[in-house]
């Protein structure tokens, strides 16, 4: 088949799955799909089998109606099927919403197929839907797989092939995943180069992309303005804007002007995602009573499940934080009891086995509380083989550094706060990422006193740069001289490496004016 000419032949074989929790809607969509000739097309009227699935879900395309399931927000709903890895990379997910524009633009997905559809919405809207699938799917299906296997450089090569036989024909959905590519291996300027007549032309995707380069090149000018501009692009986008001045509030230590803008955010249709970050800042800003009661609500209204165990993991280490507040004596004991009470509903659920880690890292608190810290390390030494074959995530590692670092053991601590930083460099650039990145700050100036930092992160810096991992070790290095500004041998370090990484600057550390020193 052409790359460029459309085979309806592929159209008509594509399988189809509708979640319509409405019966009328569903038949009504199931008809439609009919009619424009789709031959496999299954009507659900919940996700719960989807979320069941062993395995990759087997479909080409999928409508799923955002409020398919009550007690889940349709956000985390999306979260959900792509963190069990149900939706393929290689499936488009077409979310049928009435949900505001804020919600719905809140997050990005990188490197995954996904649309939003208004309601109501037509066969018209449903036909393009199918026939842009078909169209990318030979693009797609050949490049999307070496991308999730972070084989970058094999993907561009394709693209390079496919681009040569389409010609003037390449989709823009691959020009978009060049550059997201190019922005993956920290290749900046030719990320920006590629994007910018998509910018001139107020293409959304690539305006918010040059926001990422911005962010990444450490232009955080460029990135408030942007912020603050009420064009058409960024009003679509509110929540997602306002996601991101609570970032860089956060990374600027800010926490007066997060606090602004995160109590701003509406409690209903809140994503988990929403409320851990307003937790986070909640409990930066003195807030934690705020933060409880938040994630309490939240809590109820999920009852069980997944989503039930990543907040109660989350009310447990605010509990953890609050405990270990000089303020905390008076309120301790009633602290502990809803503590016991989280972690008995947290490893009874039908989830807990995805938070295995976390439990650990509980435990281990629990156990120091009533029998000490003695206890507590004897209980995580039997645990370190098992925690060893763990993925953990980021901020699971996290939770184990500032236990590590609460006993003691500041050799371990560290050695936790490296594997997170490495997951983090895996994460795809995106809100999730960073999020992770103001978890593992959040650890870190938790573990590490002000006047250490610098030396930490250097440590940290000459661990990734002994193992290979030149970026992530510029990065750390930028941090200690960022964090000592005066100590000349943190610079010397992230000149070398730059030079080896065969990049001109970092953030705003510009290797041509050090030299010139």
């Amino acid at each position: 088949m052409s790359l460029t000419r459309f085979d309806f032949s592929k159209l008509f074989d594509l399988n189809v799955l509708v979640v319509e929790s409405d019966p009328a809607s569903g038949h009504q969509l199931k008809q439609i799909l009919t009619g424009l000739g789709i031959k496999k097309v299954e009507l659900s009227r919940t996700a719960q089998d989807l979320l069941s699935c062993e395995g990759t879900a087997p479909y080409d395309v999928i409508f799923l109606d955002y409020d398919a399931e009550p007690s889940v927000v349709g956000a985390d709903l999306i979260e959900l099927l792509l963190h069990k890895h149900i939706v393929s990379p290689l499936c488009r997910l077409v979310v049928l919403s009435t949900a505001t524009e804020r919600q719905k633009h809140a997050v990005d997905y990188p490197f995954h197929q996904i649309d939003f559809l208004d309601r109501p919405c037509n066969k018209f809207h449903m036909d393009e839907q199918l026939k842009l699938h078909v169209r990318l799917k030979p693009f797609m299906d050949q490049i999307l797989p070496l991308v999730h296997k972070r084989r970058y450089v094999d993907a561009f090569k394709l693209i390079g092939e496919l681009q040569q036989k389409a010609g003037a024909d390449t989709p823009l959905a691959v020009q978009q995943l060049k550059a997201e590519m190019l922005l993956e291996l920290g290749v900046c300027d030719a990320a920006s180069a590629l994007i910018k007549s998509a910018c001139t032309k107020q293409q959304g995707w690539a305006l918010w992309l040059q926001f990422l380069l911005d962010y990444e090149q450490g232009d955080l000018q460029s990135c408030n303005s942007f912020l603050v501009n009420v064009t058409e692009e960024v009003l679509r986008y509110q929540e997602r804007k306002e996601v991101w001045q609570v970032y860089l509030a956060l990374e600027n230590e800010d926490y007066a002007a997060a606090l602004n803008v995160a109590v701003k955010f509406p409690a209903a249709g809140m994503s988990t995602h929403i409320t851990q970050l307003v937790q986070l800042v909640m409990m930066v800003s003195d807030k934690t009573e705020q933060a409880i009661e938040l994630i309490e609500r939240k809590r109820r209204l999920s009852g069980s499940g997944y989503q039930f165990c990543v907040l109660t993991v989350s009310l447990c280490k605010l509990l953890l934080f609050l405990m270990a507040q000089p303020m905390a004596e008076q309120r301790i004991a009633q602290y502990q009891a809803m503590l016991q009470q989280c972690f008995r509903q947290l490893i009874t659920d039908k989830e807990a086995s995805q938070f295995a880690a976390d439990i650990i890292w509980l435990q281990g608190s629990l156990v120091c509380q009533a029998d000490g810290k003695d206890a507590a390390i004897g209980f995580l030494e039997k645990q370190k083989q098992h925690l060893a074959a763990m993925q953990m995530s980021v901020a699971s590692q996290c939770h184990g550094a500032t236990l590590m670092a609460s006993l003691g053991k500041m050799n371990a601590a560290f050695d936790l706060m490296y594997l997170a930083n490495k997951a983090l460099n895996l994460l795809p650039h995106s809100i999730h990422k960073v999020y992770a990145a103001c978890v593992h700050q959040q650890a870190f100036h938790l573990i590490y006193a002000a006047a250490d930092r610098g030396q930490v992160y250097a440590q940290m810096g000459l661990r990734h740069e002994k193992e290979g991992e030149l970026r992530p070790a510029a990065q750390m290095y930028y941090k200690a001289y960022l964090a000592e500004p005066g100590y000349l041998t943190h610079q010397e370090h992230l000149a070398n490496l730059l030079s080896q990484l065969k990049l001109s600057k970092f953030k705003t550390f510009v290797l041509e004016e050090f030299n010139q020193r």
